[in-house]
């Protein structure tokens, strides 16, 4: 009986404000929504950031650790290949050879890798597409093309003046990227190796998914007594630089909405209260405890602030999709633990937001509010 009446009284209570009650409902929701969109794109943005990152090139150098070998075997190079599980994988051989008019340094390189570990080649002239990366393919940095009056489609034939060897190579393409490639030529890591009877490379480099420490903690597991396989600190620890400062700046904004949302719950609340402080006045003057007027305005905030939260809660979810796509251009993972910690956090701003209304109310005077009733 005792209940029913209290579902009563929280019934009316809830019906006479309810206008007010929506302005409190719409910021704990506006909260709770920016706080799970915000808390599952942190639990997503290690993976998304990183696989960003990484397409700006290698984080990873595998090199000999004698320096005066300068040289690392096909077979270990495969070894590596197998346990550095790397999205790419760049070998490196380097050759003096001769070009025909003048000499110059050929790269045997992985074109397929290249392109994803040195993403920012210019092609000048020609193409650097999949079905050009065979044997029979060489790519010329601006520079030397330029030395050689050579074009797209002329043939060039190279020459190892220690063995003898020469092969004779299509022009597929002319790229710049500003720095010492301009002035070298790409071919296949095979016909390089061939040409110079060498059954290795000079060093790798590697784009392998995940932060500084796992990286770190990967590569350190492959080196051994001939070889060094290393993050590119500048590279890595930027990563890592601009991840926190990202963090930290959705940690702000998610506190600032938090904020807005416990002034306006504080505001509004006041405001409901205010209204009723005849009713509150009237009711103790009736003999009613002030633990049942607390309970009765706990309960209502209880309530509102609990439906508001889940609802919002759920709704991040859409809201950090829509984030994703924009940012990322990737959607974002749903986790339940981001929805569970955005309704505790939601539930505990709107308790520190209507404790004061609440306790504010339990001291009104009885006299003064009835006075003239």
């Amino acid at each position: 009986m005792e209940n029913r009446f209290f579902l009563n009284e929280l019934f009316k209570s809830l019906s006479f404000s309810y206008q007010r009650l929506f302005i409190i409902i719409l910021s704990i929701f506006i909260g709770a929504l920016t706080c799970s969109a915000f808390l599952n794109i942190y639990f997503d943005i290690d993976i998304k950031l990183s696989k960003e990152l990484k397409a700006y090139g290698a984080n990873v150098i595998i090199s000999p650790k004698n320096i005066d070998e300068n040289f690392i075997s096909n077979a270990k190079y495969e070894e590596i290949k197998q346990k550095l599980k790397a999205r790419a994988l760049t070998p490196f051989l380097y050759e003096f050879l001769n070009l025909g008019s003048t000499s110059a340094v050929v790269l045997g390189t992985d074109f397929k890798a290249l392109k994803l570990t040195k993403p920012f080649l210019e092609i000048k002239d020609g193409s650097f597409s999949l079905r050009d990366f065979n044997d029979n393919s060489i790519f010329l940095g601006i520079d030397l093309a330029k030395q050689l009056g050579l074009k797209v489609g002329n043939e060039l034939q190279i020459y190892n003046p220690n063995n003898g060897k020469s092969v004779k190579l299509t022009i597929k393409a002319i790229f710049s990227s500003n720095d010492e490639f301009d002035s070298i030529a790409l071919a296949s890591l095979n016909v390089i190796q061939n040409l110079s009877d060498t059954q290795g490379i000079n060093y790798a480099n590697a784009i392998v998914d995940g932060n500084f420490q796992n990286v770190w903690s990967q590569t350190q597991a492959i080196s051994d007594n001939t070889i060094n396989v290393k993050p590119i600190s500048s590279v890595s620890l930027s990563e890592n630089l601009v991840l926190k400062k990202i963090k930290t700046l959705m940690f702000l904004i998610v506190i600032i909405v938090l904020i807005i949302v416990t002034t306006s719950v504080n505001t509004t609340l006041s405001s409901i209260i205010f209204s009723r402080k005849k009713e509150i006045a009237l009711r103790l003057a009736l003999g009613a405890k002030k633990s049942e007027i607390f309970k009765l305005f706990a309960s209502e905030c209880f309530i509102v602030s609990l439906i508001a939260s889940i609802i919002g809660a759920f709704c991040g979810i859409f809201l950090a999709n829509i984030f994703g796509y924009l940012i990322f251009n990737s959607s974002i993972d749903f986790r339940f633990k981001a929805v569970l910690i955005s309704i505790i956090i939601s539930l505990a701003f709107a308790f520190f937001a209507a404790f004061l209304p609440i306790k504010k109310a339990l001291k009104i005077n009885i006299c003064d509010n009835l006075k003239g009733d």
